[in-house]
């Protein structure tokens, strides 16, 4: 074997080998892109599910469609009605709108936006830890957030407050707005185009499929279900499963005195919370209300005193049954519901409203 022979076969071997290696960096290369490009559509595919408006994936998987249904909405009404919702007053079109109320905004009892980290949820002291979290009032009325999806309002024992009021507000949504603006606001009934801004405004913030806690695999089964026609109830209930449609409302009622524990074994730091992020929020400098509190020893000692009882001053009635408006003092309280406010946090609150009054 010469030496020419070994280097030519040497040379030969190398070439192969490089050959070799070209052709598996393109196959390689070429799985690689086909994988990235089936990854880029199944991606597509997925965000394009999730950003899908919920009402309209329920109806095609053979929902009914809510009385308040909107195909689309009008930004420009949309944001007229958040500026109603927030302010009480908004113009749209030429037409100048006066104040709902003089003595409420729908903020001042409701949040805009979600008040638990799953949408189910609707334990309240999960709720409260959610909302001093990230900063919100811990108000007692439900949020507007997802009501548009939503199909029963003024629930369970909201008759008990407002009587045969809640009959024609407990299945229409536009009725249960009229409701909250005349007799929960003390204010005025809204003319159409209000009540048509606020409704446009609910419909830009209708729940969407990426609002939910959906895993990949029931995604997948609505997006199966709906390419194969709809029509599919148990994929509707999966999904209906996965958010609020109404929320209960349960009336206590005032404990009997010698249920109360006037806050012995309660959390004092929890109850802060509660005074802090709900009293505080409508009476802190008498903002919504005649009665002023703040974090001071006399607020505390005002409210110990009248503890016990079942007049207005005692908390444990009044945020169990809340007041009424009365002639030349239109503010009022709402109450709490036990779905809003434990009785555990009840006594969590006296606990704090106890250590107010010694400092």
């Amino acid at each position: 074997m010469t030496i020419t022979y070994l280097i030519l076969t040497t040379m030969k071997f190398k070439n192969n080998i490089l050959f070799l290696l070209i052709v598996s960096s393109a196959i390689g290369y070429g799985f690689i892109y086909s994988s990235s490009s089936e990854i880029e559509k199944i991606e597509a595919l997925s965000s394009e599910i999730k950003s899908q408006n919920l009402v309209d994936v329920e109806i095609a998987l053979g929902g009914e469609k809510p009385n308040h249904h909107m195909k689309e909405f009008d930004p420009e009404l949309a944001e007229a009605g958040e500026l109603l919702i927030k302010e009480g007053k908004a113009s749209y079109n030429g037409k100048n709108g006066s104040l709902i109320s003089s003595y409420f905004n729908c903020t001042d009892c409701h949040n805009l936006v979600k008040e638990t980290e799953s949408l189910t949820d609707l334990d309240p002291q999960n709720r409260l830890d959610y909302l001093v979290k990230k900063g919100l009032p811990y108000t007692p009325g439900s949020t507007f957030y997802g009501i548009y999806n939503r199909d029963k309002y003024y629930n369970d024992d909201y008759d008990k407050k407002y009587g045969d009021l809640v009959v024609d507000a407990r299945d229409t949504l536009e009725n249960a707005i009229q409701l909250c603006a005349e007799y929960c606001a003390s204010g005025r009934p809204l003319v159409d185009w209000e009540l048509n801004a606020i409704m446009h405004y609910y419909k830009s913030q209708e729940l969407k499929l990426k609002d939910l806690n959906l895993s990949d695999s029931e995604l997948n089964k609505i997006q199966s279900s709906i390419k194969n026609g709809g029509q599919d109830k148990e994929t509707l209930k999966l999904l209906q499963s996965k958010y609020v449609q109404a929320y209960g409302a349960t009336f206590t009622g005032s404990k009997a005195e010698s249920e109360r524990k006037y806050g012995e074994g309660g959390d004092v730091e929890n109850g802060r919370k509660i005074y802090e992020s709900g009293c505080m929020f409508c009476h802190k400098n008498s903002r919504v209300t005649f009665l002023n509190l703040d974090d001071d020893v006399l607020s505390g000692q005002y409210l110990w005193k009248h503890r016990k009882g079942y007049d207005d001053l005692s908390i444990y009635q009044v945020v169990r049954w809340g007041t009424y408006p009365i002639v030349g003092r239109q503010q009022y309280m709402p109450l709490y519901t036990k779905e809003k406010m434990s009785s555990q946090q009840l006594e969590d609150l006296m606990s704090y409203i106890k250590e107010l009054a010694k400092k």
